[in-house]
């Protein structure tokens, strides 16, 4: 009697798809993820690649690029003036660079590192660190110890891209991207609802009513996506009335980027109800799609401290789209729905087509 117990859990547990991708796939999607983006310093081994100006002839400026691409942390791009190599940053097509002076060194012109003040401290920090690093280098004596390069250097965001409003807080970056992950999770609450509804029948008597299908559908999504954008409200307000988190930008702007980041989770609910199943199958797979679109987007690792061939990903799912969106409203002043227009339409066409997809799927019965 207990081997048939025994084989009847198992025969149920391997018949039930998504607990079985909870358990095996979804740990082996963050193993290599995590794997790969902190592989060789998050860079896959090559050095990130930095727009460099110096004028020809000055052996301090070239000591210090020979010590950067030596060194393995940096890929040095000479780049023709001062003025290309903050346009580079600014149009991001580097994310760093470094202008040296020819006057750099005690009692000169300090070296300007170019970089986006509002990055995460995680891209930021060891960047500006292993910079001071080199320069101070540079002016060390042979056999002496080199100094930090305080002295040297300062940190600029380039001309475009925005003053930033408080670089480096943590809230800053950590506040959007749990409160996006967190929000989708209420496409694993839509789907089953959906699932418990056609279980019970309840679907079956809504039809039996004067009521059209698409009625149905906007009478059951409605609620959820109020209480999705309660939700939102409430760890934005957390974090802003209980960790000094700020709005540097249009309050307009970050209501429209939220609207459509729920609309978004809601619609995915739908998408993943529409493939039928049981609520241990819905549960299991809507669970898996949550987490890996999250993990790949950089809700829980920022986008700009993964490799450069994983942060591509993150723009084939809405979260990667949202908090573009989001790090440009919270962290630079002035930015208005019109600076953030295009993630808000981007995320609210991926809710468009789960939405789409969804309905024309879906199944009462």
């Amino acid at each position: 009697m207990l081997l048939a117990a025994i084989r009847k859990e198992v025969l149920q547990l391997l018949a039930d798809r998504g607990a079985l991708a909870s358990m095996f796939l979804m740990p082996l999607a963050f193993i290599v993820f995590f794997g790969f983006v902190f592989k060789g310093g998050g860079d896959d081994g090559e050095g990130r690649p930095i727009a460099v100006y110096y004028e020809d002839g000055d052996a301090t400026a070239e000591r210090i690029v020979a010590a950067m691409s030596e060194s393995g942390a940096f890929a040095p791009d000479r780049r023709a003036s001062a003025d290309e190599v903050r346009a580079r940053v600014a149009a991001e097509d580097v994310l760093v660079g470094l202008i040296i002076p020819r006057e750099l060194g005690p009692g000169g012109e300090p070296a300007e590192l170019v970089i986006d003040e509002a990055s995460s401290p995680q891209f930021r920090g060891p960047i500006e660190g292993a910079v001071r690093g080199l320069i101070g280098r540079a002016f060390a004596p042979p056999g002496a110890a080199s100094d930090d390069g305080s002295a040297w250097l300062v940190v600029a965001t380039p001309p475009g891209m925005g003053k930033p409003l408080q670089p480096g807080d943590a809230f800053q970056i950590t506040v959007p991207g749990n409160a996006l992950l967190f929000s989708f999770f209420i496409a694993v609450t839509v789907a089953l609802g959906f699932v418990e509804e056609r279980r019970q029948g309840t679907f079956r008597r809504l039809l039996a009513a004067p009521v059209g299908r698409p009625k149905v559908l906007l009478a059951k999504l409605v609620p959820y996506y109020i209480v999705g954008v309660i939700q939102m409200a409430f760890l934005f307000g957390v974090g802003a009335g209980g960790f000094g988190m700020t709005v540097g930008g249009s309050l307009v702007a970050l209501c429209a980027i939220t609207a459509a980041s729920v609309f978004c989770a809601v619609s995915l609910g739908l998408l993943i109800a529409s493939f039928g199943g049981s609520e241990k199958q819905v549960g299991g797979f809507a669970s898996l799609a949550v987490l890996v679109m999250g993990l790949l987007g950089g809700a829980m690792v920022p986008r700009i401290v993964m490799p450069d061939s994983i942060q591509s990903f993150g723009l084939f799912v809405p979260h990667g789209w949202a908090l573009d969106a989001y790090y440009d409203v919270l962290m630079r002043t002035g930015t208005t729905v019109a600076d953030v227009a295009t993630p808000i339409a981007v995320v609210f066409g991926f809710g468009a087509v789960f939405a789409a997809f969804g309905a024309a799927r879906f199944k009462f019965e």
